[in-house]
């Protein structure tokens, strides 16, 4: 599938999973070109920044559904 097949599909994403792909598609691209990400001060960034990310992500994905359904 190309890109240009996917662009609909993608713009129909809530923020919260256009935000999941985005961390999804920096990590893949990260491990292809063997770099390794900082953080602010220039150090490896700890693994825990990773879980901390995808933990608000499903968070507000689910404060989002949770808006929906309770005020329609």
């Amino acid at each position: 599938m190309s890109l240009i097949e996917l662009t609909p599909l993608l713009r129909e994403l809530s923020y919260s999973d256009k935000l999941l792909l985005l961390h999804f598609l920096v990590t893949e691209l990260l491990q292809e070109s063997n770099l390794v990400p900082l953080n602010d001060r220039g150090e490896v960034a700890s693994q825990g920044l990773h879980d901390c990310f995808q933990a608000a992500a499903v968070l507000a994905k689910a404060l989002a559904e949770e808006k929906l359904a309770t005020n329609g």
